[in-house]
């Protein structure tokens, strides 16, 4: 029995790479046997008030700029009856325009060649009492930061780099349970421009690297068609290859920090229970609520090698700032919630309301607790024209040797219009605003500050 099934296994997983795609017509998509393949490309502009995200003062202008997008992506979808799998791959070439070349301003050091993103997932034995799952998320993404002047080779794209995997079992003792037993590792790094470190000599600089793992658990409970309690549980390893960084940022200098952060190793749990469902025909919901802790290894900090090397004393170096790094979650900053409300008062518009609040580990400082609350739209009229709107709010404040408080508000319309089953043009509009949240905001280090308003028209080509 085992050897049948590990062949369907294998003939499934052959079928959706090796074999031959079917003939389709544009808009049809790729079809062979139990896989539908979905490429697209988008190619447009996009527009910024403010590409380099910046304060707008006389030592940081905003910077308005123009760039020309590309974004070829595909979509792989196999149903078979031994084997789910899905996977989501996108690229994103961003080219800026500088009209003015004879100025000091450069937008094309904020060009974007290699930003992309892969989703997949893997089901094993759906329907059977034990399967297996995977799960990944791979992403590349640069952000532009401060350096509106830099010319030459350099770069003013800050550029995150990560990949987070989970996989395990899957146990159904019966119809309505379900068990995940799971393990998760990510890996994230970090580069900076090399002119906002201390050795500029590189084009770009790799500011840290972090490590985490651990197990996971997930337990769903259906009591009804569509609605399941739910509970999870996971603990994290947190562990960075340097754990004495430098302070980076155009308003480092003069600042109380000084030059160099501790950025200390962690351990983190968390555990939350719930409901999630449909619980009527235009009504569905989500409400969690859970508690975490995060503790902090303060001694990883005292024990990196740049630490011998700095003319300061262990004491010192721990309690630098407004906090130190030895500083762990407040109970306060525990407790987690998750509610998700979505209602559809006509087929085809949806209107979704969110809360959450949580915390989660920080790449210059220890940590950040967030209250983060959204209003969503999604409409379609006669299946061609899409209308979509946001509106979020996002408070965050951080903790540890970097301890301030950031607001981050975001305003977003966008629409659509389906000119054939495979042609269709966007066009969208945005406003992002982040702004200090604290009672004094002087002084606070790297309070970046800024407004941008953003848009985009585009086409959209799918197979």
């Amino acid at each position: 029995m085992k050897k049948v099934w590990m062949n369907r296994v294998f003939a499934a997983a052959a079928l959706a790479g090796f074999a031959l795609p079917a003939f389709a017509a544009p808009g049809d998509h790729i079809r062979t046997g139990d896989t539908t393949i979905t490429p697209s490309v988008m190619t447009g502009f996009e527009a910024h008030s403010n590409l380099y995200l910046s304060d707008g003062g006389t030592t940081s202008p905003e910077i308005g700029a123009f760039a020309w997008v590309l974004k070829p992506g595909v979509d792989v979808d196999v149903k078979g009856r031994s084997v789910l799998f899905k996977l989501g791959a996108g690229y994103e070439l961003k080219k800026f325009i500088d009209f003015a070349p004879e100025d000091d301003f450069h937008p094309e050091n904020a060009d974007r060649f290699a930003d992309f993103d892969v989703d997949g997932e893997l089901t094993l034995f759906p329907t059977s009492k034990v399967g297996g799952k995977l799960t990944d998320h791979l992403e590349n993404e640069a952000i532009p930061a401060e350096l509106p002047t830099e010319t030459g080779n350099g770069t003013a794209n800050v550029v995150h780099t990560g990949n987070d995997l989970s996989g395990g079992f899957v146990i159904r003792p019966g119809s309505a349970l379900t068990v995940n037993v799971l393990g998760q590792l990510g890996f994230d790094n970090y580069l900076v421009p090399h002119q906002l470190t201390i050795d500029d000599a590189a084009s770009s600089a790799s500011f840290n690297d972090r490590l985490q793992y651990g197990p996971m658990l997930d337990v769903s409970y259906k009591f009804l068609p569509k609605t399941s309690f739910v509970g999870n549980f996971s603990y994290n390893f947190l562990r960075w290859e340097h754990n004495l960084i430098e302070a980076v940022g155009p308003d480092v200098e003069g600042s109380s920090v000084g030059s160099y952060l501790g950025k200390p190793d962690a351990d983190a749990w968390r555990a939350n229970i719930g409901l999630t469902g449909q619980f009527t025909q235009k009504l569905a919901a989500q409400a969690l609520v859970g508690f975490g802790v995060m503790t902090y290894d303060q001694q990883s900090v005292l024990d990196d090698p740049l630490a011998s090397g700095i003319e300061a004393s262990a004491s010192e170096l721990s309690t630098v700032g407004k906090e130190n790094f030895g500083t762990d979650t407040s109970p306060g900053d525990g407790l987690l919630i998750n509610l998700q409300l979505s209602y559809a008062p006509l087929k085809g518009h949806t209107l979704t309301f969110g809360y959450r609040k949580d915390f989660q580990d920080a790449v210059f400082t220890n940590y950040v607790a967030y209250h983060y609350v959204f209003l969503r739209y999604e409409g379609s009229i006669q299946n061609r024209v899409g209308i979509g709107g946001e509106l979020s709010y996002r408070l965050d404040n951080f903790h540890g040797e970097v301890a301030r408080g950031d607001q981050n508000l975001l305003a977003r319309v966008s629409g659509s219009y389906k000119i054939t089953p495979y042609l269709s043009t966007g066009l969208s509009g945005s406003w992002t605003r982040r702004a200090c949240a604290e009672v004094d905001c002087e002084g606070v280090y790297y309070s970046t500050q800024y407004d941008d308003f953003a848009g985009t028209l585009g086409l959209t080509f799918t197979y």
